[in-house]
């Protein structure tokens, strides 16, 4: 039995060993397009990447800070929809491209952005240092379906790819 509580993974074989990296993925998996960050989380845990655990939340609030306190770095997928992106189209984003999005509430909670600034202020010794957004631009946000668009679907394999380059290249760097 494997466990992951605060960045550790616990295994009868070999003990505790540090993770350093969360992945999660979030969105909603039955509002079509809006799932793509479960769906891809749910493919690279499946990889089984050396010191990164992989997580998914349906929620983005302060449910947010729950599970990514205790890790060095934070990768986040989700879905996002810009004008004139196009669907399926990779948007890489550092924390910081985030400043401006900062607001105290909607009618559905806090956004990511604010939830990392609040953690900081609250809890920043836990807070991950480094926080890297993937950004899959969406088709359908509103549909009941467990199902991607068909343009999203078609990019989740190079997504997949792309973010798995960047987890191992970065966990060349040590444990």
């Amino acid at each position: 039995m494997v466990s992951v509580a605060s960045g550790r993974i616990n295994t009868p074989d070999v003990g505790p060993v540090v993770v350093k990296t969360l992945v999660l993925g979030i969105g909603n998996p039955i509002l079509s397009d809006d799932g793509v960050g479960i769906h891809i989380a749910r493919i690279l845990k499946e990889r089984k990447l050396p010191h990164v655990a992989v997580d998914e939340l349906a929620a983005s609030g302060l449910e947010l800070l729950d599970v990514i306190q205790g890790y060095e770095r934070l990768v986040i997928i989700d879905a996002i929809e810009t004008k004139g992106g196009r669907p399926g189209q990779l948007h890489v984003l550092a924390e910081n491209d985030f400043e401006k999005a900062i607001h105290g509430s909607s009618p559905h909670g806090i956004n990511i952005a604010t939830a990392l600034a609040l953690g900081r202020k609250l809890v920043p010794e836990r807070m991950p240092k480094e926080v890297m957004f993937f950004a899959v631009e969406a088709k359908d946000l509103v549909n009941v379906s467990e199902k991607l668009t068909p343009e999203v679907e078609k990019a989740v394999p190079t997504i997949v790819r792309q973010i798995e380059k960047e987890l191992r290249e970065h966990g060349k760097e040590g444990p």
